[in-house]
């Protein structure tokens, strides 16, 4: 019996050690999660600049992993593909959030995590109608916003242009730049008196169809003009400083750079409006760097990081006062583009079926010769 009874303290102590090691192991394996010092952000050029970066990895110990990616459809592309994983924010524009959750690639946001106090109040209220709040839930929150326009060389075109006609305009003929992207079909249409109509392309695709197939002839029939599509915004600078094009349709953030570098550009809102987008950050359904993400996210939205990434990047930061720590005569310039009577177009929310059908027209106007 005493030797029983010895034997069963000693099993006791046996299975004390081995769950007691267990528990440590998976301790230490949650804090080491836990004190994970990566973050992974996929995102669009100018928008996480080297010099905003290193300061936040400074501050936090953080390495932060920057990939670009040039339109929404490759982001989508990419998450559908690794099914979410790779990346803890990306940064699609907000029009593109409910095609993403038609494949539940982003999971919501806690409100209560991030400074959303700092967001310009109607910017984060026009982002929570266009895909930034679905089904009562949080997906993505404003993190810069802007307008595709018109961007000339002045020098070339001392008398100005003022409207998107001039990507038409025979006398710019090899000389003119553009995407061959929703952007162009807009811009066209809009051009063409067709305001109303361009907005129902949104509805069904039924009504959008003949609408599409209308600015689709347009858009050929002027495909001679165009030196070439650019496909990012590297390319674009490119084709207006030393490719040869005087006119064309770029980001307000790319026109401001090409001025801010010396060049003789300058961008403006035509008169049939500006295309107008929000871009957001969002947390794909397989981010591993929770924590870190959110760290990074209210980073961004304090005035004076945002501000940093206005002038090193570009383009117009979401978070109030930003524009406080933005170089005087860069601030100046950012505001004559949107004077008080520019008109502005925003862009719809974009569905899986929408998306395949604009697809099919871009690339109706890519092989036409």
């Amino acid at each position: 019996m005493k030797r029983a009874v010895t034997l069963v303290v000693v099993l006791l102590f046996v299975f004390a050690g081995v769950f007691f090691a267990f528990g440590s192991s998976q301790k230490e394996s949650t804090a080491a999660k836990k004190e994970s010092k990566v973050l992974n952000i996929w995102t669009w050029e100018g928008y996480a600049p080297d010099e905003v970066v290193k300061k936040f990895e400074q501050q936090t110990g953080i390495k932060v992993n920057v990939s670009y990616y040039s339109d929404n459809g490759e982001l989508i592309a990419k998450l559908r593909a690794s099914q979410g994983k790779g990346a803890d924010l990306v940064y699609p524009s907000v029009t593109l959030v409910r095609q993403a959750m038609d494949y539940n690639l982003y999971q919501p946001l806690d409100d209560s995590r991030i400074k959303l106090d700092n967001i310009i109040p109607a910017i984060l209220k026009g982002s929570e109608g266009l895909g930034g709040i679905i089904d009562g839930k949080r997906y993505a929150v404003p993190y810069t916003y802007g307008a595709s326009g018109i961007m000339y060389n002045y020098k070339a075109i001392p008398e100005g242009v003022d409207s998107y006609g001039a990507l038409f305009d025979e006398k710019y003929a090899g000389k003119i730049t553009y995407r061959a992207t929703l952007h162009s079909f807009i811009a066209a249409g809009l051009y063409l008196g067709l305001g109303h109509e361009m907005r129902d392309i949104y509805k069904d695709e039924q009504t959008a169809r003949p609408i599409l197939d209308k600015v689709l002839a347009f858009l050929i029939s002027k495909k001679h003009l165009v030196k070439k599509y650019w496909t990012s915004r590297q390319e674009n600078i490119e084709l207006m400083t030393t490719g040869g094009c005087i006119v064309g349709m770029g980001w307000d953030g790319t026109g401001w750079y090409l001025a801010k570098q010396g060049n003789p550009i300058k961008w403006i809102t035509p008169k049939e409006g500006a295309l107008t987008w929000i871009d957001s950050v969002a947390m794909p359904v397989g981010a591993e760097n929770i924590d870190n993400a959110y760290k990074w996210i209210n980073f961004m939205l304090e005035p004076e990081n945002a501000g940093k990434m206005v002038e090193l990047g570009g383009f117009m930061s979401a978070v109030k006062d930003a524009l406080d720590y933005v170089p005087e005569e860069q601030a100046k310039l950012m505001k004559e583009s949107y004077p008080p009577d520019a008109h502005y177009w925003w862009y719809g929310e974009e569905y899986s079926w929408w998306s395949d059908m604009m697809s099919e027209y871009i690339e109706k106007l890519k092989a036409a010769k």
